[in-house]
């Protein structure tokens, strides 16, 4: 609908006088949004801060009015929890109010989920923060800008880059570090918020309650120990699980290179099969490389699945949840063991996951000298004619780490493989097959490529991570009690490209 509407917007003829939008109070944020973005594509950096600023007061206006909203509305009482139940008048009336104050938190999902999406963004006033003290600094408000870093702070204080950032704006303004304090609206946001989750995480700890925290910012230490316990218990269970039966097939040494592992017995014959049919049924040509069919060779034909896109399809029954939600387990699998053999000591998230199959095209094969996927690094632009690596856009340059899970190996080529920094030098081969994971730095020291694939159909688990917490994949699948899968997940694309000093929008994987 909203599609067909941004059409008729387009159409010659059409003013906007034509439209009449009943909802366009609820959306002001983002419009408001929207525009900012479009200003900051042209570099506009007033305006582009003047609306970045007006989206952060609309936003907190509007989680301002949300939460009133939950005050009036009736909160529905707990259920009766049988015979051996022990909730008495009291305990219920401890659940009502923290049911209010889950409310009043489920704002912040309401107001960050853009209409006709059914997913919010995930830090969604911090991330116009950053966005705005950026526009601020390039448009010479320096003042402004640390008010609004500061800001900022109060959600990740120790969060580096934002400390260095207020430090260069501190330098700039001469060293005057007291004339801006924080924005008092910011201030009162994070009071009252973490007010309700200290009650919502007692409840949790003593009374049973349910509750999902909707914010990645919130402080460990206001979530209850006993709770901490418990969940780094079941995250070390989940672990080792994860590391029986996995064996170390290939390190540096074998493969000639740094930073390079093949680990194997990471899938199962079984869960290799049915990440094979979830892509049978519901991969789509080029999804993932703009639609493209053949976006590396016109020998081959590409059909790829997101992990967004299995969800959905998911939610509308088109395949089984439960394959939908193994293929986000198998990227955090991966994430894990990678984490553990390259003993990282900063965190390591999922940036990005594409299932991705490549079909030799039958009777196109015949002196083929091309390759399936030509010789590349993962975070910067090699250029093999001088052996430099060019860390800049439209590189991936937050990567820092990327695999590749094999499903299959009943076709023939498809080897991944190493080279120099010229790009024709192999330093090293992998042969596919089901439940083998690679593994490697993203950077220049391992330039790699895939054969062609000459024969049968290639299917594999493509991932890339990143350290930086800002790049994070925002799609996260969630099973609620009675197993319905619920997508949390940005609306910006799989993956956000930013610039030198600059957040711009995502681009697809090339």
């Amino acid at each position: 609908m909203r599609n067909n509407i941004e059409k008729y917007r387009r159409m010659e003829g059409v003013t906007e006088e034509d439209f009449q939008d009943r909802e366009l109070e609820n959306e002001k944020h983002w419009m408001l949004y929207d525009s900012a973005l479009q200003y900051e594509a042209s570099s506009d950096w007033v305006q582009a801060a003047e609306k970045w600023k007006a989206c952060v007061n609309e936003t907190l206006r509007q989680t301002d009015e949300c939460r009133v909203q939950c005050e009036v509305a009736s909160q529905r009482l707990p259920e009766d929890r049988g015979v051996d139940s022990v909730d008495g008048v009291y305990e219920k009336a401890a659940a009502l109010s923290l049911s209010l104050l889950s409310c009043r938190q489920s704002c912040v999902t309401q107001i960050a989920t853009r209409p006709g999406r059914i997913s919010a963004q995930e830090d969604f006033l911090p991330s116009q923060l950053e966005h705005l003290h950026i526009a601020q600094f390039k448009a010479g408000d320096i003042s402004g800008a640390v008010q609004t870093l500061r800001s900022l702070l109060l959600f990740y204080p120790s969060d580096k880059d934002s400390l260095n950032n207020l430090q260069l704006y501190y330098e700039t303004l001469g060293g005057d570090t007291e004339s801006q304090d924080t924005q008092p609206e910011v201030v009162t946001y994070i009071s009252h918020s973490l007010e309700e989750k200290k009650l919502l995480y007692f409840g949790m700890e003593n009374l049973d309650f349910s509750f999902i925290d909707p914010d990645l910012w919130t402080p460990e230490d206001v979530v209850p120990e006993s709770l901490r316990d418990i969940w780094r218990a079941e995250k070390e269970k989940m672990n080792e699980k994860m590391k029986v039966g996995v064996t170390i097939t290939m390190d540096d040494e074998v493969l000639n290179g740094t930073n390079r592992v093949v680990l194997d017995g990471v899938m199962t014959e079984k869960e290799c099969g049915r990440i094979l049919q979830l892509a049978t049924a519901a991969a789509s040509a080029g999804d993932g490389y703009r639609g493209r069919r053949s976006p590396h060779t016109p020998h081959e034909t590409f059909e790829g699945l997101t992990v967004l896109r299995a969800v959905k399809l998911a939610q509308e029954g088109l395949v089984n949840q439960s394959d939908a939600r193994l293929l986000h387990e198998l990227g955090e699998r991966a994430r894990v063991l990678l984490h553990s053999y390259f003993r990282s000591p900063s965190g390591l998230f999922i940036s990005f996951t594409h299932l991705v199959c490549r079909s030799a095209i039958a009777g196109d094969q015949e002196g083929r000298l091309d390759l399936s996927h030509p010789v590349h690094v993962d975070n910067c632009l090699l250029e093999p004619e001088t052996k430099q690596c060019w860390r800049e856009p439209p590189a991936f340059i937050h990567r820092d780490l990327s695999a590749i899970l094999y499903l299959n190996d009943n076709f023939d080529g498809g080897q991944l493989f190493f080279t120099n920094r010229d790009a024709k030098t192999v330093t090293a081969r992998v042969k596919p097959s089901c439940g083998r994971l690679v593994g490697f730095s993203s950077g220049p020291v391992n330039p790699h490529g895939v054969t062609a694939v000459t024969s049968g159909r290639r299917c594999a688990l493509a991932l890339w991570f990143t350290k930086e917490k800002l790049y994070r994949d925002m799609v996260s699948i969630m099973t609620s009690a009675d197993s319905t899968v619920i997508l949390l997940r940005s609306s910006l694309s799989p993956e956000r490209s930013r610039g030198r000093g600059r957040v711009t929008g995502g681009r697809d994987e090339l």
